[in-house]
């Protein structure tokens, strides 16, 4: 995914970069940029602006607001955050901020979800939904504590929004930018405050937490199931990895352990694809699952059944790289 976006998404906010910070005076604190801060390599900065604070996280949540059918609605996001606030040179519009960034996003081929200029901006009470985001991002070193931050867009004017997203197969890049006119102090008069949020899919790094056959045991003594995801497959296929054996040995030591029980093994997948296809691809897994069992640990068959329901019970919206990981998983539920 990584590769792909740096290759073919990098969005020039004009057609003509000015370097950047460097045309700014190197004044002091509010004509440079933040020591060891730098533009995401998706997007530049409007021309001319100051980097003032950079942060992000490398996998956290995130919101953005999308055109739902009952007007302005959140959508709640994953992935790894780049979060920067900038402040345009003094005299810049804010519209034509704004429009710069829009156009050039539209030229790169994202899609806008949502975007609103100030009057349509007010009559959505967009500021309202978001006046306290800036203020709960990931910032290095002053952050949450800087007073820009924290009023960044406390019903200030020249208020516009922007939402947009590139896909590729399963992989997205969401870019949002909210700006502002600058106040009238000394240090930002005229100076447009941009906060630009770049949201790039990501998948969380599996194997830190292990299940082991007490857990499994547990879980189906008290809730009748446990959804377990170190079975792994390739995208469309339903030949086991083979780093799934620690889990499969789990599995096989807690049906050991009660020589009662009986389970269905159960395949679910994501809402990717066609139905059938992913229902034909549930069974498959789910029984070369049970194969697994039967072949390689010594489970009896007939304690033993394979059912697929492709993603017709989901844990978590499709709508996210991080909500249809969710999904993909094998259970164990008890006959």
């Amino acid at each position: 995914m990584q590769s792909f976006f740096h290759r073919a998404v990098f969005v020039p906010v004009v057609a003509l970069l000015l370097a950047g910070a460097s045309v700014i005076a190197h004044a002091g604190r509010y004509d440079t940029d933040l020591p060891g801060a730098v533009d995401h390599p998706l997007i530049s900065r409007y021309a001319g602006s100051m980097l003032y604070l950079h942060g992000g996280e490398n996998y956290g949540p995130a919101k953005a607001l999308v055109a739902g059918s009952k007007g302005v609605e959140i959508e709640q996001l994953e992935g790894k955050l780049t979060n920067r606030i900038y402040w345009a040179p003094a005299g810049r519009a804010p519209l034509e901020v704004f429009r710069n960034y829009e156009e050039a996003l539209r030229q790169a081929g994202f899609e806008i979800l949502y975007r609103c200029e100030e009057a349509q901006c007010k009559r959505g009470r967009v500021q309202d939904k978001i006046v306290r985001w800036v203020e709960n991002m990931s910032w290095t070193g002053r952050g949450r504590s800087d007073g820009y931050v924290r009023r960044m867009f406390e019903y200030k004017p020249g208020f516009h929004y922007l939402h947009a997203r590139k896909r590729s197969g399963a992989d997205s890049v969401n870019v949002q930018v909210a700006l502002r006119a600058g106040d009238n102090d000394r240090d930002n008069a005229g100076r447009v405050q941009q906060l630009v949020q770049v949201i790039e899919s990501a998948s969380i790094e599996g194997g830190k937490v292990s299940v082991n056959a007490a857990t499994i045991g547990a879980s189906l003594e008290r809730e009748g199931r446990i959804a377990l995801y170190g079975v792994l497959f390739d995208t469309n296929q339903a030949v086991i990895k083979p780093e799934s054996g620690d889990t499969l040995g789990e599995m096989a030591a807690a049906l050991k352990a009660n020589a009662a029980l009986s389970v269905f093994i159960v395949g679910h997948t994501d809402n990717q694809g066609a139905v059938a296809g992913n229902v034909d691809l549930s069974r498959r897994r789910a029984q070369a699952v049970v194969d697994a069992l039967v072949t390689r640990h010594g489970i009896e068959a007939a304690r033993l059944q394979a059912q697929g329901v492709a993603n017709f019970a989901p844990t978590a919206p499709n709508t996210s790289e991080d909500g249809r990981a969710k999904n993909r998983r094998v259970e164990m539920v008890v006959r």
